[in-house]
């Protein structure tokens, strides 16, 4: 984990930089979560719903929708694959998002279909993370999104 502003990043993770999801291989199954700049500017998650569970499924393809305190969104798969595993805690209690968004609070576990060729959309490295990561704390403050320290 890295400080970068005021939130711990994973940098050993990969991430989808449109959907802020953050992904982590096991072979061919992959765990994916919200990264935690996402989690604080939506605001608390109130609920959330899987859908398209055991469907082979193509990167771009919904897998069902969350709602937080600041807005509703679709859950937009980033990578192909079918899912597998749902977590039940963050049904149960969808602010395990917001407060352990890289443990307790991951969303799903897919059997990767097509992750050698899609992981090059994907950002890895602690250095491409942390522009990345710097670059939409600074989008967020600027619109207002955060605030500035």
């Amino acid at each position: 984990m890295k400080q970068i502003g005021n939130y711990l990043i994973d940098t050993e993770l990969y991430y989808d930089p449109k959907n802020h999801f953050w992904l982590q291989p096991n072979g061919d199954f992959i765990r994916i979560g919200f990264n935690p700049l996402l989690q604080e500017t939506s605001g608390s998650f109130v609920a959330i719903l899987f859908e398209n569970i055991d469907k082979e499924l193509s990167k771009g393809e919904t897998f069902g929708s969350v709602e937080a305190e600041k807005h509703v969104a679709q859950l937009i798969l980033p990578v192909s694959g079918k899912i597998i595993v749902v977590n039940d805690l963050v049904l149960t209690n969808p602010r395990w998002m917001n407060t352990d968004p890289y443990g307790k609070g991951w969303l799903v576990e897919l059997e990767s279909t097509n992750f050698e060729n899609e992981k090059n959309d994907l950002l890895s490295g602690e250095k491409q993370i942390e522009q990345w990561i710097r670059s939409e704390i600074k989008k967020y403050e600027d619109k207002g999104w955060i605030a500035r320290p």
